[in-house]
């Protein structure tokens, strides 16, 4: 395995660019990307973290794994995992169609959600992303 200070800086990398995506999604009216984007940024981040503790998962949820690797070590550690938990429910739901049950309407993404379910995600996203970062980049040099 690589060394897991450089990949918790790979998944830093990652975390930024997906937290500029959805920022630009959101500037662009392309709402559901802009949620898609938040998680993507919150789940590479938590990976972060957790990589800094020798913690691999290749779950996309990691809000509970979270949560038990960092509480008692991460201030607003309850704010933060509601915000990971607000964003993990959504899923696939940001960019895929769904049309399994018969008795349900289509769901088509692009339609259902909406500015203010982007802004509240987008501004989760960037809460979890802005605390996580620092949180790494202060630790980064005694953990992995």
């Amino acid at each position: 395995m690589h060394d897991p200070k450089d990949i918790v800086e790979a998944y830093l990398i990652e975390s930024e660019i997906d937290i500029e995506a959805a920022r630009l999604t959101y500037v662009n009216g392309l709402y559901s990307r802009t949620i898609h984007f938040a998680q993507e940024a919150v789940e590479k981040i938590t990976k972060a973290c957790l990589t800094m503790r020798s913690v691999v998962t290749r779950d996309h949820k990691t809000s509970t794994l979270f949560l038990a690797v960092f509480r008692g070590e991460i201030d607003d550690i309850d704010k933060i995992y509601g915000a990971i938990i607000s964003l993990e429910k959504h899923g696939a739901r940001t960019r895929f169609p769904l049309y399994q049950r018969k008795d349900l309407p289509l769901w088509v993404p692009s339609k259902v959600y909406g500015e203010s379910e982007a802004m509240e995600a987008l501004s989760k996203g960037e809460y979890v992303y802005k605390v996580l970062k620092e949180f790494v980049q202060s630790n980064i040099l005694t953990s992995a």
